[in-house]
C-alpha cells in the first residue's frame, strides 16, 4: 500500500500528511474521533455498491492502527508526534479510485510466457532484420549499455562472426570450470591444516597467496566440529569425554573413512562388526603457566591422561579384518578420554582405572547408519608403574606376574606360578627397550667390582663412578649419545631413541661397555621380535628367551636381572600367548608420544586467558589430530632399514613371514 507511483492507472495517491490534515479539520476533541472522521470522509467518496469498498475499508483500518500506535508513542502530544514522524508523514498511500475495477495487474515483458512474448512481438518481428538489429543497437546505447551495443554491431558484420563469439564463450566457460575444479577440496584443506600443524593466523597467511584455491577458515571451522564427539566436561583441571560418545564417534568416522569397502558387506556382516582398541593411562610433567587457579591447591606441573587407540575392525565368525591400524604405535590414532592436572600416584592411577573401566563395562554397540559395531578394549597401553598400581604391587623390585623379588630373579631353576589375570597388561615395549638398555649399563658400571649395590667400599664406589664416566664419554665420542645424563625439568637422556641407537650398533655398544656382544645381540633380537607387530611362534620365542636368561646368569650372576628383564625373559612367551593381537601392536608408545603433544598444544594452539578455554583447546586439538578420516588421508612412507634379521624371522610364524616377504616385493616393485 505504501506507496504507488503518482498517476498510477486506477489508483488514488495521497500522503499521510494529507490524511492528518483531514483529521485536524474535524472539530472533535479526541484522537479516536478524529480518526473516525477521516475514515468517514474518505468512505463518503465511494458508493455502497462500489466494487472497491471492501478493499478501501481494509486499507483504512490498517492506516488507523498505524496512526494510533504512533500517537500513543508520542504520548498524545501533537508537537512530539509531528517531530518524531516527519519522514513517515511524507510517505504515500494508494486507494482505488471510486467506480473503477482494479482488474488484473499487467506483467512486465520478461515475466510473460514464451507464447505471450511471441504474440506481443509478432508485428515487430515482421520488420527487416537489419532494421531490428540497428534499432536494438541504438536502444542499448540510449540506455547506457555501450559494450552490449558494440557487440551487437560486431556480430552482424559478417556471417561467421557470431560463430567465433560462441566458440570463445564456450572456451571461457570451460576455463572457469577448470579453475573451479583446481580449488582445494575442503577436507583436503583441513588435512593440510592439521598435518602441517598450522594455526588460524598461519593458515590465513597461506591462503592470501591464492584465495581462490584455499577455502576460507570459517569452512574449516565447520569441518573441525565434525571431528569432535560431545565433550562431557571441561574445568580448570580436567577435560574429558564419555567413553561411549568417543567410541560412537570413532566408529562413525571409521565407517566414513572406509566408504565403499564397508558398503559391499552383507546385512549379516554389517551387524557383526567388532572394533578392537587398546587403552591406558600415563602421567607426565608439564610447563607451569602464569594463570590463576580458583583453588590455590591446584597445580599444572603434572598431567595425567587416559587415551585409546583403535587397532582392528573385524567382521563375521571367521573374524576377517576389514580395517587394520597401519601405525598402532603412532600417536596419530591416539584419542583422548580424559586429561587431569594431577600428579601420578598409586591412588590416582587406581582411581582412573576404576573410572574408565566402569564406563567400558557399560559400553553398548555403536549404531552407524545400517552398521552395528561392538567394542572390545584392551588395557595394554601402560608402563610398569601403572602395572604395579593396578596389581597392588608395592615394591618396584618385585615381579607383578609371579611375585618374585630381585634376589630371586637370577634363580632360573625354580618355577613360580603366574597370575593369569596379570598377563593381560602386555609387556610395555617402549619401556622394556629402555629398561634393557639401562640394565646393560648398570651391569657395565659394576664390572670393575663385580658387586651389586650392597656393601660397596669407598674405593669400589669410586671405581664404579670412574667406569660410568668412561662409558659416558665413549658413547658421546663414538655414537654421539648422551647416556644417563639428567635433562632439564624432567627425566634423563635414556629415552627410546637412545636405546634404539644402542641396540642397532650392538657391536660398538659391546666394545664400549665391556658386556658380552652375544648377550646384547640376543636382547636386540628379542626386542625386534616383540616390536615388529607380527605374530610370534611362542614355543621358539620361549626357548630363545630361556637361553638368553641362562647366558645372562652365567656371565653376570653378581647383578640380578631388572624386573623388566625378568618379565620379558621369563614371562614374555606367556604374555604373547594370552594376547589376542600381535604383542607389537599393543605397546604404549602412542600414549607416551601424546605427553609431548600436550605440551606443544598447550604452548602453541591454546588460548591463555582462561584455563577452561586452554584445556578445551588442547582436548579439541588432540581429537582433531587423531580423527580417523583425516589420519586416513595421510600417505604412509616406506621406512628405510626396517628389514628384519634372519634370527627375528625364525621366531615368527611362517604365515606372517610369507606375508612380510610379499609386502617387501610389492614395495620394491613400486
Amino acid at each position: 500500500m505504501d506507496c504507488a507511483q503518482p498517476g498510477s492507472s486506477g489508483m488514488r495517491v495521497m500522503t499521510r500528511n494529507d490524511l492528518f490534515n483531514i483529521m485536524e479539520r474535524s472539530n472533535t476533541s479526541t484522537f479516536d474521533e478524529k480518526l473516525q472522521c477521516m475514515e468517514r470522509e474518505l468512505l463518503n467518496q465511494y458508493a455502497e455498491n462500489d466494487p472497491n469498498i471492501a478493499d478501501v475499508k481494509q486499507k483504512l483500518s490498517i492506516i488507523r492502527h498505524q496512526f494510533k500506535q504512533k500517537w500513543l508513542a508520542a504520548r498524545k502530544t501533537k508537537a512530539r508526534f509531528l517531530e518524531n514522524n516527519a519522514e513517515w508523514l511524507k510517505g504515500c498511500i494508494s486507494l482505488p479510485k471510486a467506480g473503477e475495477s482494479p482488474g488484473r495487474p499487467q506483467k512486465s515483458f520478461l515475466e510473460l510466457s514464451e507464447r505471450s512474448k511471441r504474440r506481443k512481438t509478432k508485428e515487430l518481428r515482421s520488420s527487416d532484420t537489419d532494421e531490428l538489429t540497428y534499432a536494438t543497437q541504438m536502444k542499448l546505447r540510449e540506455t547506457g549499455k555501450v559494450d552490449a551495443s558494440k557487440i551487437v554491431k560486431d556480430l552482424t558484420k559478417s556471417p561467421r562472426r557470431a560463430r567465433k563469439y560462441a566458440v570463445a564463450m564456450k572456451k571461457s566457460t570451460c576455463e572457469e570450470d577448470q579453475e573451479k575444479s583446481k580449488r582445494l577440496a575442503h577436507s583436503r584443506a583441513l588435512f593440510m591444516f592439521v598435518e602441517a600443524g598450522l594455526t588460524q593466523t598461519q593458515y590465513e597467511v597461506v591462503r592470501e597467496t591464492n584465495p581462490s584455491f584455499y577455502p576460507c577458515y570459517s569452512i574449516l571451522q565447520k569441518l573441525k566440529k565434525e571431528c569432535y564427539p560431545e565433550i562431557h566436561r571441561v574445568t580448570e583441571t580436567c577435560a574429558e569425554v564419555q567413553v561411549q560418545n568417543l567410541m560412537d564417534h570413532t566408529a562413525q568416522r571409521l565407517i566414513l573413512h572406509l566408504g565403499e569397502a564397508v558398503e559391499q558387506l552383507s546385512e549379516a556382516e554389517k551387524q557383526s562388526l567388532v572394533l578392537i582398541s587398546k587403552w591406558g593411562c600415563d602421567g607426565s610433567q608439564q610447563m607451569q603457566y602464569k594463570m590463576k587457579f580458583e583453588n590455590e591447591a591446584d597445580s599444572d606441573a603434572n598431567i595425567f591422561q587416559s587415551s585409546m587407540v583403535p587397532l582392528q575392525l573385524i567382521y563375521g565368525p571367521e573374524k576377517k579384518i576389514l580395517w587394520q591400524n597401519p601405525t598402532p604405535s603412532s600417536p596419530r590414532y591416539c584419542r583422548p578420554m580424559r586429561i587431569r592436572f594431577i600428579k601420578e600416584t598409586t591412588d590416582v592411577t587406581n582411581e582412573e582405572i576404576d573410572y574408565i573401566k566402569s564406563q567400558i563395562t557399560a559400553l553398548t554397540k555403536s549404531e552407524v547408519n545400517s552398521f552395528s559395531i561392538k567394542h572390545k578394549m584392551l588395557f595394554t597401553m601402560i608402563d610398569g608403574k601403572v602395572c604395579n598400581a593396578a596389581t597392588h604391587t608395592k615394591s618396584t623390585m618385585r615381579c607383578y606376574i609371579c611375585g618374585a623379588t630381585s634376589l630371586q630373579f637370577n634363580d632360573l631353576e625354580k618355577e613360580r606360578p603366574c597370575k593369569k589375570e596379570n598377563l593381560e597388561f602386555g609387556l610395555s615395549l617402549l619401556h622394556a627397550r629402555i629398561r634393557f638398555f639401562e640394565s646393560i649399563l648398570h651391569v657395565a658400571y659394576r664390572l670393575p667390582v663385580r658387586k651389586w649395590n650392597v656393601r660397596l667400599t669407598a674405593e669400589e664406589k669410586q671405581a664404579v663412578e670412574n667406569k660410568k664416566k668412561e662409558i659416558q664419554d665413549k658413547f658421546r665420542e663414538k655414537l654421539g649419545l648422551l647416556v644417563d645424563i639428567p635433562k632439564a625439568n624432567f627425566g634423563n637422556t635414556n629415552d627410546g631413541n637412545t636405546s634404539r641407537r644402542f641396540f642397532e650398533n650392538f657391536e660398538v655398544s659391546a666394545t664400549i661397555t665391556g658386556i658380552d656382544v652375544n648377550l646384547i645381540y640376543r636382547l636386540k633380537v628379542i626386542l625386534d621380535t616383540l616390536c615388529c607387530g607380527l605374530k610370534i611362534n611362542c614355543e621358539m620365542f620361549e626357548r630363545y628367551c630361556q637361553e638368553t636368561a641362562k647366558l645372562y646368569v652365567s656371565l653376570y650372576k653378581f647383578y640380578p636381572m631388572s624386573p623388566t628383564l625378568h618379565k620379558v625373559l621369563r614371562h614374555g612367551a606367556s604374555v604373547v600367548r594370552e594376547a589376542i593381537l600381535p604383542i607389537g601392536q599393543l605397546s604404549e608408545e602412542a600414549a607416551e608420544a601424546r605427553n609431548k603433544h600436550i605440551r606443544t598444544f598447550r604452548l602453541n594452539y591454546a588460548r591463555k586467558f582462561s584455563r577452561i578455554a586452554c584445556n578445551a583447546d588442547v582436548f579439541n586439538r588432540l581429537l582433531l589430530t587423531s580423527d580417523p578420516v583425516l589420519t586416513g588421508m595421510r600417505k604412509r612412507k616406506n621406512k628405510k632399514n626396517v628389514s628384519l634379521s634372519a634370527d627375528v624371522l625364525n621366531l615368527l610364524l611362517e604365515s606372517d613371514v610369507l606375508n612380510l616377504s610379499f609386502d617387501e616385493d610389492d614395495n620394491n616393485e613400486e
